[in-house]
């Protein structure tokens, strides 16, 4: 057996790899053909990863975890990590992330109203069983339109989580502007952003809006060029388009000027993050 798997979860890792491929989100999973790592990756949400084959290791704010395949690792807040994705052998790594919107994460603390709060660190790992019922009835459900049903089977997942004693989330922060700006931009990474469309979303005005990102150490240019650079590497790592058809995805008419941004903000070209061969 793999050096790389928690052996007391085959069982449920092995359920989890079937149900998932008879769904759509098996076309979301992340995809490392070999190792890397990528620095200075910011996750602005909640964020359930599992690795399906190989090994996780993530390292934020001054520690380090590791997650083998039957186990799940979960960012509670927001923050910034060096992520390395670490292949089995000759066989690639691969992984499913499953982010948690923060409107689910405060029905999840109306829920909870009152429990008992672990102190513990912004990230842990677990074992796989723990939320396996929870992640089998979201999977079951992955092709729903219906926002208030995929919300409702995200909770779930939350709630066994707290039952499992991962249960930091309830503390987390709200999101910063920085963090929300991100999150729109992701949505429509291609678009033509200017300020006028943030002052309409947040309801606030383009001096307020640019005196705020100045106390978060940022500005509007930097934040969508991150938010692009972020998207554009989920893209490379769960699809097999090649780095020019990415960087068009993401507002990007110039190849070099993206593998540059690329590179200068995770250290490594985008070349070697895409799983095409």
């Amino acid at each position: 057996m793999s050096a790389h798997i928690d052996n007391q979860s085959v069982p449920s890792i092995r359920q989890l790899i079937a149900t998932l491929e008879q769904s759509s989100l098996a076309a979301s999973a992340t995809v490392a053909l070999h190792r890397y790592r990528l620095h200075a990756v910011v996750c602005d949400i909640p964020l359930l990863m599992i690795p399906l084959s190989g090994m996780k290791r993530f390292h934020a704010l001054g520690g380090t975890w590791e997650c083998a395949t039957g186990q799940f690792l979960m960012t509670h807040f927001a923050m910034q990590a060096d992520i390395e994705n670490i292949p089995d052998g000759a066989a690639p790594y691969r992984a499913w992330a499953l982010p948690f919107p923060w409107e689910v994460v405060n029905m999840a603390r109306g829920l909870l109203h009152g429990a008992r709060q672990t102190q513990g660190a912004a990230v842990s790992v677990g074992k796989l069983p723990a939320v396996m019922e929870a992640l089998l009835a979201y999977i079951g459900d992955a092709d729903t339109t219906d926002t208030a049903l995929r919300n409702y089977r995200l909770l779930g997942i939350l709630l066994a989580l707290s039952r499992a004693g991962h249960c930091q989330f309830l503390s987390a922060h709200d999101p910063s502007l920085s963090a929300r700006i991100r999150l729109t931009v992701s949505a429509d990474p291609a678009r033509e952003w200017t300020s006028a469309h943030f002052e309409d979303e947040f309801c606030i005005s383009g001096a307020t809006l640019r005196r705020r990102l100045v106390a978060e150490a940022t500005s509007l240019r930097a934040l969508i060029q991150e938010a692009r650079l972020h998207s554009a590497l989920v893209q490379l790592q769960v699809t097999r388009k090649p780095v020019k058809a990415v960087a068009q995805d993401h507002g990007y008419r110039s190849i070099p000027s993206f593998r540059r941004n690329f590179a200068e903000r995770f250290g490594i070209d985008p070349a070697d993050v895409a799983n095409s061969l």
